[in-house]
C-alpha cells in the first residue's frame, strides 16, 4: 500500500472515532443545564484539500515512438503526413470527421434545456405540495364514501364516467373495480360510426377509491370509422401518486408525494449533469478532433484506415528520438483545464526534483484502465494525457513522479458534515456566533464532500468566525455564547 492510501486509511479510521465521539456528545449536549452554548473555532473544524484538477500522478517512459490507433467510429477526414516523412512535436498528423459529433452535441444541449425545464416545473409542484394542508383521514373517507357511486363494477356499455367529456384533452374517464374486464358489450357500444374520435381512460386504483394511489389505466381512442386503438399505462408501486382532481392529501399522503417529487427533482438533476458530462466528452472529441505528433522522428508506418480498424494495427507509428514522457490522467469534469502546450511541473517522487514539461498529447476518448490517481473519483471517466520532457532532465525510465497542471495549488477548504444543517429548502446552514456575542442562523454555500464525513465550504465562512455545534438542545438563535477548544470537543479523542 503506498503512503498516500495510508495515510487515507488511518484518516477515515480517525474520522471515523471522531463521528463515534460527537454521537456521544449529541446525547451529553442535549441533557446540559448550561445556558451558554460551547462554540469552536472554524479553523479548528476544517481540513484543505489539493482540488483534483492540479495533480495527477505519472510514471516516466521513453519518447521512441508514438502508435496512433483510430478511436471511437469517426471517419479520417484529412491526412497531412506521409510516410517516412520527419515530423516535429505538435505537428497535425489527420483530423477526423466531427459532422456527426456536432449533431450530438446540439441534441445533448436541448437534453439540458428540457431538463432544467422539468425541474423548474418539478419545484414549483413540490412549493404547492408543501404549501398544502393535510386533511384528516376520517374527513378523506367520508369523502371517498360520498364518490363510492363513481366505482364501477364491471366495465360495460352502461358506466358512468366521474370526468371528462370524451375529447383527446378532456377524455372520459371510468373508475374501475380491481379485476374488471372489458366486456364485448362496451366494445360493442363504442365501435360504430361516428362524426369524430371519442376518447376514454379505464382507471384501476388502490382499495378501489377515487382518491386511492392509480395502479394502472387502460386509455382507449374509439375512432370515426368504428375502429379503436388502446395503450397500457402501469405505474411501479409506490409511484404515480394520483389524488383525483380535489388534490387532497392526508398527512402520510402528503409525506409521501412530496418525497417523491423530490426524488423526481433529484432524477431530472442527475440527469443534466449527465448530459453536462457526456457535452464535456464530445467537446474534448470536437476540439482535439486534429491529431498531433507527439514525438519528434520519421512516420515508418501509414495504414489503411479500414484495414486498421478491422485488425486492430496501429494507423499511424513514429519512430522517435530519444527523451522522457509522462502520462498523467484528468477526469472528465476537468477537460476544460487541460490544453495542449500547456507547461506543467514535473516532481519526481525519488528525489522531490521538480522540472518542466509540454502536454502534448490529450486523448479524447477515456481510458479503461483504472487510473493511480490520490484524489481519483470512480464515478466519472478519465482521459490520458501526455507530457514530454527534455532528456536533460534528471529522469530515468520508471520513475513515479507527479503532474502539477498549474502553478499554484487551489485548495478546497472542508468542514465536519455534523456542524451544517439544511432548512426545509434544503440550502445549508450553520449556527454560528455573531459580534454581540450571540448565536445565528447564517447560511453557507457547500459543495462537494471528502471521506463522507467533511463537506466543502464554498463561500459563507471565514476561519476566524466560531460555530456551535447545532445539535446541542439550546444551539438556538439568540443564545449567549462560550469560546472553547477541540480537546473539550472531542475529548481523549482529539
Amino acid at each position: 500500500m503506498s503512503k498516500n492510501k495510508s495515510k487515507t486509511a488511518a484518516f477515515v479510521i480517525i474520522t471515523g472515532l471522531l463521528v463515534a465521539a460527537l454521537i456521544g456528545i449529541i446525547i451529553f449536549l442535549n441533557v446540559s443545564p448550561s445556558s451558554e452554548v460551547n462554540v469552536y473555532k472554524v479553523s479548528d473544524l476544517m481540513m484543505s484539500s489539493e482540488k483534483d484538477s492540479n495533480v495527477t500522478n505519472g510514471a516516466v517512459t521513453n519518447s521512441m515512438s508514438q502508435r496512433v490507433k483510430l478511436e471511437g467510429e469517426e471517419k479520417v477526414a484529412q491526412i497531412y503526413v506521409s510516410k517516412g516523412q520527419e515530423v516535429n512535436i505538435g505537428d497535425k498528423l489527420f483530423t477526423y470527421d466531427v459532422r456527426s459529433l456536432a449533431a450530438e452535441l446540439k441534441n445533448k444541449k436541448l437534453a439540458i434545456e428540457k431538463a432544467n425545464v422539468a425541474i423548474y416545473n418539478a419545484k414549483l409542484e413540490l412549493k404547492d405540495l408543501k404549501e398544502t394542508e393535510p386533511v384528516e383521514k376520517g374527513k378523506k373517507e367520508a369523502d371517498d364514501a360520498n364518490v363510492s357511486e363513481t366505482l364501477n363494477q364491471k366495465v360495460e356499455g352502461t358506466m358512468k364516467p366521474y370526468k371528462g367529456n370524451g375529447s383527446k384533452n378532456n377524455p372520459y374517464t371510468y373508475l374501475v373495480a380491481s379485476g374488471a374486464t372489458v366486456s364485448a358489450n362496451y366494445m360493442k357500444a363504442r365501435c360504430i360510426h361516428r362524426p369524430e374520435n371519442r376518447y376514454e381512460i379505464l382507471e384501476y386504483r388502490e382499495d378501489n377509491k377515487l382518491k386511492g394511489v392509480l395502479i394502472y389505466k387502460i386509455m382507449f381512442t374509439f375512432k370515426m370509422d368504428g375502429t379503436f386503438n388502446f395503450a397500457l399505462s402501469q405505474t411501479e408501486d409506490g409511484f404515480g401518486i394520483d389524488v383525483g382532481e380535489d388534490g387532497e392529501y392526508t398527512a402520510s399522503e402528503l409525506s409521501f408525494a412530496i418525497n417523491q417529487k423530490q426524488l423526481e427533482i433529484s432524477d431530472y438533476e442527475l440527469e443534466k449533469k449527465s448530459c453536462e458530462n457526456e457535452i464535456a466528452g464530445i467537446q474534448n472529441k470536437i476540439k482535439n478532433s486534429t491529431v498531433h505528433a507527439t514525438v519528434t522522428g520519421t512516420l515508418k508506418t501509414l495504414n489503411d484506415e479500414k484495414d486498421s480498424r478491422t485488425t486492430g494495427e496501429p494507423f499511424m507509428e513514429i519512430i522517435g528520438k530519444k527523451g522522457f514522457f509522462v502520462q498523467g490522467y484528468i477526469s472528465e469534469l476537468q477537460l476544460a483545464e487541460v490544453k495542449i502546450n500547456s507547461i506543467v511541473t514535473v516532481k519526481n517522487i525519488a528525489d522531490n526534483v521538480n522540472c518542466k514539461g509540454v502536454i502534448v498529447a490529450l486523448s479524447t476518448y477515456p481510458t479503461e484502465e483504472e487510473p493511480d490517481n490520490n484524489a481519483g473519483n470512480s464515478n466519472v471517466s478519465y482521459y490520458p494525457f501526455t507530457v514530454s520532457v527534455s532528456s536533460r532532465e534528471n529522469l530515468k525510465i520508471g520513475d513515479k513522479v507527479e503532474i502539477y497542471l498549474r502553478e499554484n495549488s487551489d485548495q478546497i477548504h472542508y468542514i465536519l458534515k455534523s456542524f451544517v444543517m439544511s432548512d426545509d429548502t434544503g440550502k445549508s446552514f450553520v449556527m454560528a456566533e455573531n459580534k454581540k456575542g450571540e448565536l445565528e442562523q447564517r447560511f453557507v454555500n457547500t459543495g462537494s464532500t471528502l471521506y463522507g464525513e467533511y463537506i466543502e465550504v464554498i463561500s459563507g465562512l471565514d476561519d476566524d468566525d466560531w460555530l456551535a455545534f447545532p445539535y446541542e438542545k439550546n444551539a438556538k438563535a439568540g443564545a449567549k455564547t462560550k469560546h472553547s477548544t477541540q480537546q473539550e470537543l472531542f475529548g481523549e479523542m482529539y
